[in-house]
């Protein structure tokens, strides 16, 4: 059934509210034809768990390895992978992924539109993101895109990128899963990022005499505060002058053969505490604003360091975002979390801050083996999938294997409640038939028609 953007949430045809609790399959390997293999099972586990979105990567080095010359044989395997989710009940959001820009140094961009102008490339760093400050190729080719420089065919890289998504849209529109269109990843900013942390470093230090710019850790707080303004000012201005017409760019490419929504998330360090400059396309509102937000840990051996309340911090800002532009959201990456025995409750911690703003996500990120793996058991949640009426609140206790939900229902509408757990009953008040459909040894549906319109607060365990 299509999904539907409408406020600040998501419906479908017959006005039901959604919500989606989703995780990425992202494929970065050219040699497996960015896709991973044998999915069937992987989806299968995934509708039993009760994921019933991903976030499906794909390449633009995939999709046009010439330029102007598209991969029919790819676009097909993408569908069919899209196809087959969805026999799963699984939605998709069509994710063109890009890391360090290009397939030359992780994933994204062909080498034909890669035009680092021979720069070189450090094999140095400690961690893989740092390249973004270090590299000057993958700096030189992202601000080459930025300004539309010719290819060899003398098209410009973001025409070409534009003719890109107007084929993908079209050759997608038939497939009522996918709800949404996210034209790059974590766009990167080129030179400007190291301009903006090189003038915050120097206008630190001239206001505060005892920073130690060699020494960034040991800032205050009352410093940190000010480097990072400086920051987030610079990088605001990205993405109100570059990303943003950019986003309409590829807004009109997509609005030309589908009325699917775009999915606009942020730059590469919007996913930290530095606020997002996205606003809304325009005035119809047919757009998911979908944020990414990880602790500084994150890809690191110091999961000790772990601050839950920087991700508290940090969502809260994704928050009033939200409020801002008064669009559905969805977390589109979290968590990037080792398997280890405090992955459960860093988990646990991160659904708590889902359920408090009735957000949807996809966690970052299915390898495989996780559908199996009991350290991200708790990736498997009780929540409404389908709300028949203006959903209010919903908790879900693991350890008590309880689920709390509020919502104003519609008269003879049916929500539907994905249960890790067989209820044994339901409390509260309850003015609704219930049933309940299997689909698997310990996992269920949960139907509730509602005899009349009102609220339905109730517990089921």
């Amino acid at each position: 059934m299509k999904v539907l953007v409408s406020g600040d949430h998501f419906v479908d045809e017959e006005g039901n509210q959604l919500l989606f609790n989703g995780i990425n399959t992202v494929c970065k390997d050219p040699e497996q034809g960015y896709l991973f293999p044998d999915m069937e099972p992987v989806f299968q586990r995934f509708h039993e768990q009760g994921f019933n979105l991903i976030r499906l990567g794909i390449s633009w080095d995939g999709v046009e390895p010439q330029p102007g010359v598209y991969d029919e044989a790819y676009l097909g395997r993408v569908k069919d992978m899209v196809e087959l989710a969805w026999r799963y009940g699984l939605y998709t959001m069509l994710d063109m992924h890009q890391d360090l820009f290009s397939r030359k140094w992780d994933n994204g961009a062909p080498l034909w539109a890669t035009l680092d102008d021979g720069f070189p490339h450090p094999d140095s760093c400690t961690m893989w993101y740092e390249a973004y400050l270090q590299s000057e190729a993958v700096i030189r080719a992202a601000d080459n895109f930025w300004k539309n420089a010719p290819a060899e065919d003398g098209a410009g890289l973001l025409d070409h990128y534009e003719a890109m998504w107007e084929m993908l849209a079209a050759y997608f529109d038939s497939c009522e899963s996918i709800i949404g269109y996210e034209p790059m990843n974590e766009p990167f900013m080129g030179g400007l990022a190291r301009e903006a942390f090189g003038q915050a470093a120097a206008q630190t230090a001239a206001r505060f005499a005892d920073y130690d710019p060699a020494n960034p850790l040991a800032m205050t707080a009352e410093q940190g505060a000010y480097y990072m303004g400086v920051v987030s000012e610079k990088l605001m201005g990205f993405d109100r002058d570059t990303l943003m017409p950019f986003y309409r760019r590829m807004q009109r490419a997509v609005a030309r053969v589908s009325d699917k929504p775009l999915i606009t998330g942020g730059n590469i360090y919007s996913s930290s505490t530095i606020p997002t400059g996205i606003t809304r396309l325009d005035a119809r509102g047919n757009q998911i604003y979908a944020p990414h937000g990880y602790d500084a840990v994150v890809d690191s051996d110091r999961y000790e360091s772990f601050n839950k309340g920087n991700v508290e911090a940090l969502f809260a800002d994704k928050r009033r975002s939200q409020l801002a532009l008064n669009l559905p959201t969805i977390i589109g990456e979290w968590g990037a979390f080792p398997s280890k025995p405090f992955t459960n409750d860093l988990i646990r911690h991160m659904n708590g801050i889902l359920e408090q703003n009735l957000w949807s996500s996809t966690y970052w990120l299915w390898q495989p083996g996780l559908e199996n793996d009991p350290n991200y058991s708790e990736l498997s949640r009780a929540y409404p999938m389908v709300t028949a009426g203006e959903l209010h609140s919903y908790h879900y206790d693991p350890e008590k294997k309880t689920l709390s939900l509020c919502y104003e229902a519609r008269e003879n509408g049916t929500t539907v409640i994905y249960c890790p757990f067989r209820p044994e009953g339901i409390g509260g008040t309850v003015a609704a038939n219930v049933r309940i459909e299997a689909i698997s040894d310990d996992a269920c549906l949960v139907f509730l028609e509602a005899v009349r319109s009102g609220i339905i607060d109730l517990i089921l365990s």
